[in-house]
This record gives structure tokens, sequence and C-alpha cells, in this order.
């Protein structure tokens, strides 16, 4: 008698929980993110303040409308956007009904540059499933469905946590992430030139073995790129952000690349990479932003390249949910 009570309890709060979450419109912010900075190849992230919002609101129909950054080419068909598709992966995942609902995106992240656009659509999709079903998911689960939707972990977990996140990835699938305080005085400079890099062919490019010289160079890096962090050794970003493991081999992917990373007695200017698979390159800066910026664009200009550059702070929260 008293489990079938506490299991009609149980079902009546589920309901009670489903209705809150369905009957007011909600609002989803998902941040930009760019990965690797340089020697931490798939494993660090750090989310930044272009946003992806995805306004829920309950209707007949599954619909979807975009506006803002890509929207031209963003396919409003509830079967072809990466929104939606990640919702349904989870609801097969779950073995859960997906109900119908309104979706307007509004997106700041620019396709296919570099800055974890697919990162954060999947952690929209999977914050809409938990939306419009009302079933509330692990930060565990979240991490570890959307690494194997995206194939890494470091722009899905800097998307959901925010900050400056280091990750990793066991033989299981199961996702370790660690959200480090990102110091508030340095500022991202994001430089997007324009054309796009896919993902698929960055990877292509960069070999399957690698030295051993090499990947001890690297993980000496990645270390100390944390260590920095935590410590606040700005002066040691520029040595902890080189790399062998992938820039080189994406460099002639993107023209002017190699002289960006080489880029010596720029003030302000305390390391730079390529964001993610690229074509955008990152740097941090403390100091004169605007001369940090105009010394990457002037690489690119010099090229023939056009591109557009922002000074970018850190998003410290990660995916926020709100509820009207």
């Amino acid at each position: 008698m008293f489990c079938g009570k506490a299991a009609l309890i149980r079902q009546d709060f589920k309901q009670q929980f489903f209705n809150v979450m369905t009957q007011a419109s909600t609002r989803i912010r998902v941040p930009s993110s760019t990965s690797n900075l340089g020697s931490g190849f798939d494993s660090l992230g750090l989310a930044l303040q272009f946003y992806l919002t995805l306004d829920v609101e309950p209707a007949e129909e599954m619909t979807f409308t975009f506006s803002g950054e890509g929207a031209a080419e963003l396919n409003a068909s509830t079967e072809d956007n990466l929104i939606f598709q990640a919702m349904k992966f989870i609801a097969a995942r779950e073995g859960v009904e997906l109900r119908p609902a309104r979706f307007h995106v509004t997106n700041e992240i620019p396709l296919a540059r570099g800055l974890g656009s697919s990162a954060a659509a999947i952690i929209a999709g999977f914050s809409a499933f938990e939306v419009v079903t009302g079933v509330q998911l692990s930060q565990q689960k979240l991490m570890d469905y959307a690494t194997e939707m995206e194939h890494h972990s470091d722009n899905v977990t800097a998307a959901l946590l925010g900050a400056f996140v280091v990750s990793s990835v066991d033989e299981r699938g199961k996702v370790f992430a660690a959200k480090v305080d990102f110091p508030e005085a340095v500022r991202a400079i994001v430089v997007i030139p324009n054309f796009k890099v896919r993902t698929e062919e960055a990877r292509r490019v960069v070999p399957l073995n690698l030295s051993r010289e090499d990947a001890v160079f690297n993980i000496q890096r990645a270390a100390m790129f944390v260590a920095s962090v935590a410590a606040r050794r700005y002066d040691l970003f520029r040595e902890a952000m080189r790399d062998r493991l992938h820039q080189p081999y994406r460099a002639p992917l993107v023209p002017g690349l190699a002289e960006i990373l080489n880029l010596e007695n720029v003030e302000g200017l305390l390391g730079v990479a390529l964001s993610g698979s690229g074509p955008t390159v990152f740097a941090l800066a403390n100091d004169d932003f605007e001369g940090v910026k105009q010394a990457l664009v002037a690489v690119f200009a010099s090229r023939g390249i056009e591109c557009k550059a922002h000074i970018v702070a850190v998003d410290t929260t990660g995916r926020v949910i709100t509820r009207s």
C-alpha cells in the first residue's frame, strides 16, 4: 500500500513538474566556445560571450524559426537542424517521447568557424528536450551524451559549464570535466576570416601518429596552460599555447596562420592559437585589446582576406534556462 501511494505521489509530482515546464515560455541561452587553446587538443575549452538563444513556447506542432548569424543558411525543417537532431538523439537514448513546441532560434555564433556553433546547438537541443518533456538530466548525462554526439568533449563541456573547462573521456565514453575560474583581466580577441574550414577536413590533415618528442612537447604546454591560468601567470601563456599536434598541419588551410602564431612584440598580446579547427584565430590579451585585434587583422588583410574581429569577454555561467 505504501509503495503504491509513493508511486502515485511521484507520478503526480512529475505531472505537476511537466505542467510548469510547458505552460510558460522558456528561454535557453548557450555560449560560444573556443577549444584547444593551442596545446590542449580535445581537452581545453573556454566559453565566450557569443550566444545561441532558444525561445520555447507550447504549440500544437513542432516548428523552428531562425534569426541572427547564419539564419539564411539554416534550414527551418525540423528534420534537418542540429538542435532538433539533438532533441531526437537524447529522446531515443532516454526512451522518452518528444512533445511539440514552437522554437525561435537567435544566433550570434558564426557557423563552421571554430567557435563551437555545433556544440552550442547540441546543448541547446538537450536543454529543449528537458523543457518539452519535463525530464531533468544529470550533468554527467548531458556531458556524456553531448560528447557522444559531438565526438569530442572540449566545446560541449565549456558550453554547458561556462568559463575555462578541462575535460577528458574514458574508454567507455564517460566524460570527466573540471571548471576553472578564468582571470577577468584577460579578454579574448577572435578574428574570423571570410571562409570556412569544415571540422572533417581539419581533422583529416592531422596525422594519426606523432613522435614521442612532439607528444611530450604538447603535454608539457597543456599542463603549463592550466597551471598558468590557476596561478595568473600571464607571462607563461605564450609558451603554454604553442603546439606541435595540430596547428602546423592545419596552417595550410588558413592562409596567414603561421605568421600569426609567430607574432611578437605586440603590446598586450599574451598568446595566440587557432580556435578549434579554424579558421578563426583566437588570442588572449590583458592590455591594448584594440591594438592586438588590429595586428591580427593586418595579417589577413595582407593576404587579401576579409575578416570580422571582436573583443570578447569569457562567459562564466554556461548554459542558462529561464522561465517566464
